[in-house]
């Protein structure tokens, strides 16, 4: 009944009064002001300070990182292409390498073979070379009796006188026209003139020396 009281109260327009603040309370909050409340304030914008100031140094530490790392990173790329390129190099060596080995191995094979047929032709000719060897007194005794026999041979021949006929022919074949000038006196001017096809003073002249100028 009484809520219902208080409901019909309301919708006619009646209102109660607040209630009167209790007598501690002053007309304006001051909060802690006088209280210590600055210390309070002063303990908040410290902590803020220093927490922009932990705030720049983590940026600061987290920046020189940053840059540690890509300096670590361009040293490691720079290594990186440093090891690929003498890679290549060694790879293109051990290519060359192996091509010259190859071709050192061709060569050894070649050499091996030719040794081979050398020492094949020398099994062939063996009993040739140990007859040879064996007979080489006796072969070198007979071409000196067969030297000897062949000048003998011709000593004898050089004294029979168609040799010396022949000879004489032969020569006076050579004196040609001068041949009656020269006949038993080919030492004078007069002969030497004649085969030289030029007159006795100018043969003279170039050979002052000559019997007979």
């Amino acid at each position: 009944k009484a809520e219902m009281s208080l409901v019909q109260s309301r919708r006619k327009g009646t209102r109660r009064d607040d209630p009167a603040p209790p007598a501690t309370w002053d007309d304006k909050y001051e909060g802690q002001t006088n209280k210590g409340g600055a210390s309070a304030i002063d303990m908040i914008e410290f902590i803020l300070s220093e927490t922009k100031k932990e705030e720049r140094t983590a940026h600061d530490d987290e920046l020189s990182a940053q840059h540690s790392y890509e300096d670590s990173m361009k040293g490691l790329k720079d290594e990186q292409a440093t090891a690929e390129k003498d890679l290549a190099d060694l790879r293109k060596e051990l290519a060359d390498a192996e091509i010259l080995r190859q071709q050192k191995m061709e060569e050894l094979a070649k050499t091996e073979a030719e040794k081979k047929a050398l020492e094949d032709y020398l099994v062939k000719i063996e009993l040739g070379c140990s007859f040879i060897k064996t007979n080489l007194e006796l072969r070198d005794t007979n071409r000196a009796n067969e030297k000897a026999a062949l000048e003998s041979a011709r000593d004898l021949i050089k004294g029979t006188p168609a040799f010396q006929e022949a000879m004489a022919v032969a020569h006076n074949e050579t004196l040609g026209d001068c041949k009656d000038i020269c006949h038993g006196k080919e030492e004078l001017v007069e002969c030497k003139a004649c085969l030289a096809h030029i007159s006795v003073p100018g043969y003279c002249a170039g050979h002052p020396a000559t019997e007979g100028c």
